[in-house]
């Protein structure tokens, strides 16, 4: 008997809530924080926090966490708190100039990913992630956060040295965003301190500024009563806690300390207005903000309201993803929601991409949206779906503790100390949902409207290029149209979701041809009847999640010149339309309150299929993907909105510097093909069409022949053997044609390129240097390459940023492939002072020859094997890294169980090796190098 969609919904709802009995809530109660991390406090201030957790095995995450930022700084300060977070790395008591990284390093510690720190307008923080089964590293990384806490030494010398790489993060963070966002700091802050108080600060302070400045924020504000320890990993709770203890009890509160002052965002009259115009800016957005004092989160009741505000938010975000799928919406994407702002204020905040030509009326059809919640509210419908989606949410996270990633926790605990946010059990959390979600009506939930949409502490921020014909409303025009928007009719929400089943009725099963099995991996495999095949990994690496891969070569690479635009773009567009008639909009309704995502994609040569499912979800993935193969949808609305919003992505490329530069660079790397370049808005108006996308999609899916899936994850499988009959060996197939990707001729260019470009307002200048050519193309070549960009790396960063003061940071990759010829590409870029081009240059090849002459040292050949062996041993316990690997060796095959030697192979590289790849792959023959420096002056 078929159940309609709401009461599967009604049936949804009440099995969560059922699952304990209903007890009536006293909202009077504080919020229990949860029981598994241990809270406490030394007698100097310092607050700590500590919290078992076993992923990843054997590491530990630890921050050193400073409630002062760069809100605290005087005048002669300004961007000096940042400042301090660089000296961090440049000597401590315990570890001279740059020997603490080196230590990390030759641990496995990759600086950037494992080591690094942040600076915000009013925390700070250090960040260090340490192997656990290493008892000194573990003891060694505790005693770097009690340096940190007041070990710096500040050597005038290394201060000075310090002041161009800082000059030259501002730099490389300068542009047309980060311009607009100061001038508009202002009008969103009331012109509070905080809009004369970036982090980031001002260069003549960065390059000017007295040693003791520095010194003096250093000894102001680092103190324990404004310090908290959070470490999350795999240990002893007891031994950290007495490490802890031990370590931090003699740090020193300072005597008559300056009082820790928390400023505040005045309120301001009514509707506050920035419109800003920058000539190298790419698109146009609004963004409006009700402002209110931020809400003290103590009680039960406090959770509850949040625990609404998030219905509302989330409620609100589903209806604004629908306008642009729904025809002729007059922006490009919008979302909506209640959260913090800055200092002590909140926000329910309305963001919204523009079309040029609409800019009115897309602030107009904004402002209308909010208004029709604001008189209307939200339906029983909308609601009752929304709660089911928060407890799966919650039951997910539940399902999954002690798989939980221990960064999930750092940053809870981080806002608890800083905002004083409640961190109740995941646990607690459910119970308290099921429990609330009785009691809470939509009522309750429309109420929110009446909060937060008031007369007063608005801004209103409109971005957009400066360029000619582009007319913005000036500060009258937007009042009048945010004041008329309450005026308005504006109709009911219709909530559309018909009575619809995603599945009619199960596909005749196929048959299994062959069964292998891989006992070093655990790996079955089975070759199914239409050419489809299956290899399926059950893991215990997440209780209660599956993750799906699927993968055949052909892809847009298989498509005519004249169709490659709109093959190009098939799946993302077929993919956001919905299947079996059913619209991705209502699709998301319907599977709402299940933990399940599948997506086909077409890449330039496959095609591909991901997908993530808990296990009791693992049917409707399947389900999914049949149905992508079999009934895609052919939607018209879906096609408009992604084809404007390609429109604008790549509209006006040429009035941004970065955008500029990078067209350029695709333009000479692939001598100007047509696949290697980007669209041009003139190419998607005339190559981008919905017949073409969608008969491009169908032929490539209507034959599954060759088609290769990966299970790895939580499943039984005899189960995962029945779904996979089902709904993969039914897919339609003609075994007799075989899928090959196609060699449309792309090649990369040879010989010598030297091009300098000009443009951009800012004093910035780009170098990219790129070495390319041909190879007998392996896997394990592919590898070395890499590795031999990431020595490279070490080289520069040492060179560049430590000694020279030249970057902020250098980035070198190497990559290899075989696709559509054996081919290998080693860059390097990096963004400078246009004075410093050439010396930086001239030092990344002196540096190259270092290592075609010498290899690798000893010590960057310990660091590399350290980093890719510490990598390797926490990625393998993630079911998405498996698939990964799996999916690797049948593309290429391999034998899939030398998956596990991967560290054994690492541990056998030599430094000849590195000299040897270095002379072969830095080959200055074939070289381009590309600069781009400031536009010049007229």
């Amino acid at each position: 008997m078929k159940k309609t969609v709401s009461t599967i919904f009604t049936f949804l709802f009440l099995s969560f809530c059922a699952l304990s009995a209903q007890q009536k809530i006293n909202l009077k109660e504080p919020i229990p924080t949860d029981p598994s991390v241990r809270i406490g406090v030394l007698k100097n201030g310092l607050k700590y926090y500590i919290k078992h957790n076993t992923k990843p095995e054997n590491k530990a995450d630890l921050r050193l966490v400073l409630n002062a930022g760069s809100i605290l700084e005087d005048e002669d300060q300004l961007g000096l708190a940042h400042f301090i977070e660089h000296m961090a790395f440049n000597g401590t008591k315990n570890f001279e100039k740059n020997k603490l990284i080196d230590h990390l390093q030759n641990l496995g510690i990759e600086f950037g990913a494992d080591l690094n720190a942040h600076t915000s307008f009013d925390e700070t923080v250090y960040k260090l992630a340490v192997p656990t089964d290493n008892k000194e590293a573990f003891d060694v990384s505790i005693q770097i956060l009690r340096d940190w806490a007041d070990g710096i030494t500040f050597s005038n010398e290394e201060i000075d040295n310090e002041r161009g790489v800082v000059a030259e993060e501002l730099r490389s963070r300068s542009g047309a965003g980060s311009r607009m966002y100061y001038k508009s700091l202002p009008v969103l802050t009331n012109n509070s301190r905080y809009a004369n108080r970036s982090p980031i600060g001002t260069l003549d302070v960065i390059m000017n500024s007295d040693y003791d400045a520095l010194k003096r924020f250093y000894r102001d504000w680092y103190r324990p009563s404004l310090m908290a320890i959070i470490i999350v990993g795999d240990f002893n709770v007891d031994e950290v806690e007495d490490k802890i203890k031990s370590t931090f009890k003699s740090l020193k509160a300072p005597i008559n300390g300056r009082e820790r002052i928390y400023y505040k965002i005045p309120s301001n009259k009514g509707v506050k207005i920035s419109i800003q115009k920058d000539k190298e800016a790419r698109g146009a957005s609004v963004a409006i903000y009700y402002k209110r004092k931020k809400d003290n989160e103590v009680t039960l009741a406090d959770l509850k309201e949040d625990l609404i505000q998030k219905l509302y938010s989330g409620m609100l975000r589903q209806r604004l993803s629908e306008v642009p799928l729904s025809g002729n919406a007059p922006f490009l994407s919008a979302t909506a929601g209640i959260g913090k702002f800055l200092g002590d204020v909140d926000s329910y905040y309305l963001k919204a991409n523009l079309k040029e030509k609409q800019i009115q009326e897309g602030l107009e059809h904004l402002l209308l949206e909010s208004q029709r919640v604001n008189k209307h509210g939200f339906t029983v419908t909308e609601l009752k779906r929304y709660k089911i989606k928060l407890l799966s949410n919650i039951s997910t996270i539940v399902k999954e503790r002690g798989k939980i990633s221990s960064k999930f926790y750092l940053e809870q605990y981080i806002d608890n100390f800083t905002d004083n946010v409640s961190i109740p059990s995941e646990a607690f959390l459910y119970k308290f949902y099921k429990d609330a979600f009785l009691d809470i009506t939509v009522d309750d939930v429309n109420k929110i409207s009446d909060k937060w949409i008031t007369e007063d502490n608005i801004s209103i921020v409109i971005n957009a290029p400066e360029k000619e014909g582009l007319v913005l409303p000036n500060e009258d025009e937007v009042l009048s149209i945010f004041k008329n928007s309450k005026e308005q009719s504006v109709a009911p929400y219709v909530d559309t979701l018909e009575d619809v089943v995603l599945f009619n009725k199960t596909p005749k099963k196929g048959q299994i041809v062959k069964t292998e099995y891989n006992k070093d991996l655990n790996v079955t495999i089975w070759k199914l009847s239409n050419g489809v095949t299956v290899y399926a990994k059950p893991t215990k690496l997440q209780n209660d999640m599956i993750t799906m891969n699927g993968f055949r070569p052909g892809g847009s690479s298989t498509s005519s010149a004249e169709d490659y635009i709109s093959a190009r773009n098939s799946a993302d567009i077929i993919a956001s339309s919905g299947v079996n008639g059913i619209s991705e909009i209502n699709l998301n309704k319907l599977n709402i309150g299940k933990t399940v995502t599948v997506r086909p994609r077409i890449n330039f040569y496959d095609e591909l299929f991901s997908g993530k499912s808990s296990s009791s979800d693992l049917e409707t993935m399947l389900q999914l993907t049949y149905l992508y193969f079999t009934s895609p949808n052919k939607d018209n609305n879906v096609f408009k909105s992604k084809k404007d919003r390609m429109l604008a992505l790549y509209k006006d490329q040429d009035v941004n510097p970065d955008a500029y530069f990078e067209k350029k660079k695709a333009q000479i790397m692939s001598q100007n093909h047509l696949r290697g370049t980007p669209f041009t808005e003139e190419q998607l108006q005339k190559g981008l069409s919905l017949d073409k996308v969608y008969n491009f999609y169908n032929d490539r899916f209507k034959n599954a022949n060759e088609f290769n899936f990966v299970f790895v994850g939580s499943f039984n499988l005899d189960k995962l053997k029945d779904f996979v009959t089902h709904y993969l060996g039914s897919l339609p197939s003609n075994i007799n044609k075989s899928s090959d990707w196609v060699d449309f001729g792309l090649r990369r260019p040879k010989g010598i390129i030297k091009k300098t470009f000009h443009k951009g307002l800012e004093q910035k200048a780009k170098v990219d240097i790129n070495f390319t050519g041909t190879l007998d193309f392996s896997i394990d070549k592919q590898k070395r390459i890499m590795l031999l960009g990431k020595l490279l790396k070490i080289k520069l960063t040492q060179e560049l940023r430590e000694k020279m003061s030249g970057v902020y940071g250098v980035q070198v990759s190497g990559f290899a492939t075989d696709k559509p010829y054996s081919w290998y590409r080693l860059s390097v870029r990096f963004t400078c002072a246009p004075e410093n081009v050439d010396k930086l240059k001239a030092k990344v090849y002196e540096e190259i020859n270092k290592i075609k002459k010498n290899g690798a040292s000893e010590l960057d050949l310990n660091k590399i094997k350290e980093a890719e062996i510490a990598n390797n041993t926490s990625n393998i316990k993630y079911n998405s890294y498996w698939a990964y690997k799996i999916k690797s060796a049948v593309e290429n095959n391999l034998d899939m169980s030398d998956i596990l030697n991967f560290n054994e192979e690492i541990n056998k590289l030599k430094s000849n090796e590195f000299k040897n790849m270095a002379n072969t792959y830095f080959n200055e023959s074939n070289l381009v190098e590309l600069i781009l420096m400031p536009q010049k002056e007229k």
